[in-house]
C-alpha cells in the first residue's frame, strides 16, 4: 500500500503547485520537488529498487523538512506573529503519528521531540526579530505550541499502551516452551480460514503431527531434555514450512500446520518433507525422533471443528498402523 500513498503524495504536491496563487518559493520549488520525489521512491519501490525501512525514512524526512522550512518562512518574513498561523503549520502535527507509525515507539519519540523543540526555537527566534506583535497572533501561536505539545503526549501514551498490548496479545497466543502459535491463536486462524474458504471459494489443508513414543524420551531421560526435543522439533518444523503456512503446538507432543491455498496433494507433499526432515535430524544431538501425521482439507460447509475431527482422525489410523507415517481423510 506504500507504492499508491506515495503516487497520491505525489499528485497532491503537484496539485498545490498547479493551484498556488501565491509567490512563496515553497510553491515554485519544494513542492515540485516534493512531488518529482515521490514519484521517484514510487517508481524504486515498484521496482524493488528500495527497501520499505528506506522509503519510509524518505517519507518522514519529507514530510519534516517541508513543515520545518514552510514554518521558517512563514516566521523570518515576520508572519507569525503579526498573522498568525499558515495554512501549512495546521499540518504540523501529522509528523507525530507518522513518526510512530513507521518506527519504534522510543525512537519516534526522540524525533518527535528534537522536532518538536525546533519549531519552538524558530518561534522563539522569530518572535525577537518581530518589530510588533498582534496579540491575537501571539495567542494563536501559543495555542498552537500547547496543542502540538499535548498531541506529542498523547502519541507518546498510546504508543506506550499498544505496545504492552501487542506484548500481552503475543503472550496470550504464544506457546511459552516452543516460542510458537498456542491452541487459542490457531483455534481463531482454523475460524478465520473456515470463513475466507467459504467466501472466496479457497480451500486449505491441516496437518496433525505427533511425535512418535515421545513419552519415552521423558520417562528415560527427564522432561527437560523432552522440553528440549520439542522446542527444537517447532524449530525444525518452521525451516520446513513457507511463510503463509501456519504452525502452533497443540497439545502435548503434537504439533498442528495450516496451510492456506493447498489441495490434498500438496499437503501429502508438506507431510512427506516434514517426516523426511525429522528422520535426517538427530534431535539434542542424539534422538532419532519420527512422527505420525494425519491430514485433512477443508469441504463445502465444514468448520473448524470439522476439519481437525477428521485430521484426527486419519491421525488416529497412522498410528493404529505403525505410526512414522501420514495418513489422509477418508
Amino acid at each position: 500500500y506504500y507504492i499508491p500513498l506515495l503516487v497520491v503524495g505525489a499528485v497532491a504536491a503537484l496539485v498545490g503547485r498547479l493551484t498556488s496563487t501565491g509567490e512563496s518559493w515553497l510553491d515554485f520549488v519544494f513542492l515540485p520537488a516534493m512531488s518529482l520525489s515521490l514519484s521517484l521512491l514510487a517508481v524504486l519501490l515498484g521496482l524493488r529498487g528500495i527497501s520499505i525501512a528506506t522509503v519510509k525514512l524518505c517519507l518522514l524526512g519529507i514530510i519534516s523538512i517541508y513543515q520545518l522550512v514552510s514554518f521558517l518562512e512563514f516566521t523570518f518574513a515576520g508572519r507569525l506573529y503579526t498573522e498568525g498561523l499558515s495554512a501549512t503549520a495546521l499540518w504540523f502535527p501529522v509528523v507525530f503519528p507518522v513518526a510512530f507509525l513507521f518506527f519504534p515507539a522510543r525512537t519516534a519519540l526522540r524525533f518527535s521531540a528534537f522536532f518538536y523543540l525546533l519549531v519552538v526555537v524558530i518561534g522563539l527566534l522569530g518572535f525577537f526579530v518581530t518589530p510588533q506583535v498582534d496579540q491575537r497572533a501571539l495567542n494563536t501561536v501559543v495555542q498552537f505550541y500547547l496543542a502540538s505539545l499535548a498531541f506529542l503526549f498523547t502519541q507518546a501514551i498510546y504508543a506506550r499502551y499498544r505496545k504492552q498490548y501487542v506484548d500481552m496479545h503475543q503472550i496470550a497466543h504464544t506457546d511459552p516452551l516452543t516460542r510458537v502459535a498456542n491452541r487459542r491463536l490457531m483455534q481463531d486462524l482454523l475460524e478465520k480460514s473456515c470463513e475466507v474458504a467459504r467466501t472466496e471459494k479457497t480451500g486449505f489443508a491441516l496437518l496433525l503431527i505427533d511425535l512418535d513414543h515421545f513419552k519415552r524420551i521423558n520417562d528415560l531421560y527427564g522432561h527437560s531434555v523432552g522440553d528440549q526435543v520439542l522446542r527444537e522439533v517447532a524449530s525444525l518444523l518452521q525451516g520446513v514450512l513457507r511463510q503463509e503456512q501456519s504452525l502452533a503446538r497443540w497439545g502435548g507432543e503434537e504439533f498442528m500446520v495450516l496451510a492456506p491455498r493447498t489441495n490434498l496433494h500438496q499437503a501429502q507433499e508438506l507431510a512427506n518433507r516434514i517426516a523426511a526432515s525429522l528422520a535426517s535430524t538427530r534431535l539434542v544431538g542424539q534422538f532419532e525422533v519420527s512422527a505420525s501425521i494425519g491430514l485433512a482439507t477443508y469441504r463445502e460447509g465444514d468448520s473448524s471443528d470439522t476439519v481437525v475431527h477428521r485430521a484426527d482422525a486419519a491421525l488416529y489410523r497412522s498410528k493404529a498402523s505403525g505410526r512414522n507415517r501420514v495418513e489422509v481423510e477418508v
